[in-house]
């Protein structure tokens, strides 16, 4: 986690064909994207409403009239950055107030997310706000059957966007939405035709709100979008994908086998963790499985410190923890949501339950 005055990115996206360049080409013309500075695949897929701001024979940044900034990404996205940052400076143009990156139709979004985390630039400047995937009406359910990178993109996403939806059937539509669900019952999803929506989609999904000035904790972990079950063990509770959430308006009996892959569920402590047994915990989770864990979100209750922490970790890496204010959440209940390859609920819990109930972590 990083300090709410660092500079929030939004992750763009989405397999190939699934609409990512119809979307940033709509909004890259809104006035809404004033300050933004999106890095994009290539200049050409972006329309010729614009002026060269800086160029040079590594870096050239462009500015729309709308004032978004642009700038195409040249293999390592740190040096990318500061290299445009630093044109922009030179411009006497003030920095970008936000960050777009459109990831390609074949990315892995959790190396970019762990990039963001490890990255020591990166990590002291930028804090992820979003990540926002595009998913083709039509083809998508074929998509997330065929291809691993397509689910990983929809389960990590905090808001989904399923686009084309003028080139498939109502009952298509309805049958992927609820797919979609199974894979990420917490996510936001929007139906989108040729990329008419607002660029104000991007914000707001991040711990902390720079237009708010505030936390946002139980938007950002939705832990409530989960259905709850009790475990074996008394002081934890399970949740499983609630199959007809607030966030998931359609219904399915669909079963395909994307679903089983993919575990999304809320681990939840009841009383205050000790340090120890959280640290062992996440250790061992990390060194078994770690490339299973796609991404996990936690607010934690410690029991030597009277406030909550919030945790953040894509596969083998976690941020280091954030101090909460103790307004920020309602009860002392630690709540940890899981989105996984193949890692089930029950396996979460035998291994808290060992370390929590271990003689090496008594005092």
């Amino acid at each position: 986690m990083q300090e709410p005055s660092l500079l929030p990115i939004n992750v763009l996206t989405g397999f190939l064909g699934s609409g990512k360049t119809t979307l940033l080409n709509r909004w890259v013309h809104q006035t809404s994207m004033r300050n933004t500075l999106v890095v994009i695949n290539e200049f050409g897929d972006i329309g010729l409403d614009h002026q060269l701001l800086t160029h040079s024979d590594e870096q050239a940044v462009i500015e729309m009239s709308s004032g978004c900034l642009c700038c195409t990404l040249r293999g390592d996205l740190s040096r990318t950055l500061q290299e445009a940052l630093e044109d922009i400076a030179a411009q006497d143009k003030p920095l970008p107030s936000r960050v777009v990156i459109e990831t390609t139709g074949l990315a892995e979004p959790t190396s970019l997310l762990q990039l963001l985390m490890t990255d020591h630039w990166l990590a002291h400047r930028f804090k992820l706000d979003s990540v926002v995937c595009c998913v083709d009406a039509a083809n998508g359910a074929a998509t997330l059957e065929a291809h691993r990178e397509s689910q990983h993109q929809v389960a990590v996403a905090d808001k989904l966007l399923i686009t084309k939806t003028d080139l498939a059937s109502e009952e298509t539509v309805s049958r992927l939405a609820n797919q979609l669900a199974k894979l990420n019952p917490a996510a936001e999803q929007w139906q989108v035709i040729d990329g008419e929506l607002s660029a104000d989609l991007l914000v707001g999904s991040g711990l902390y709100r720079t237009d708010t000035q505030g936390y946002q904790v139980e938007q950002w972990l939705k832990a409530s979008s989960y259905a709850r079950h009790q475990a074996e063990t008394p002081s934890s509770a399970f949740s499983a994908p609630l199959k007809n959430s607030t966030m998931s308006p359609h219904r399915s009996s669909d079963h395909s086998h994307h679903s089983s892959n993919i575990k999304a569920f809320c681990f939840s402590v009841n009383e205050p963790i000790k340090p120890e047994a959280l640290e062992n915990w996440l250790d061992i989770l990390m060194s078994l499985m770690g490339d299973k864990m796609l991404r996990i979100k936690a607010v934690v209750h410690l029991t030597d410190r009277e406030t909550p922490m919030a945790l953040h970790g894509v596969q083998h890496i976690f941020h280091p923890p954030a101090p909460l204010p103790a307004n920020s959440v309602h009860d002392r209940v630690s709540r940890f949501v899981f989105i996984t390859q193949n890692v089930a609920p029950e396996t979460i819990a035998e291994l808290y339950t060992f370390f929590n109930s271990s003689k090496e972590v008594e005092e």
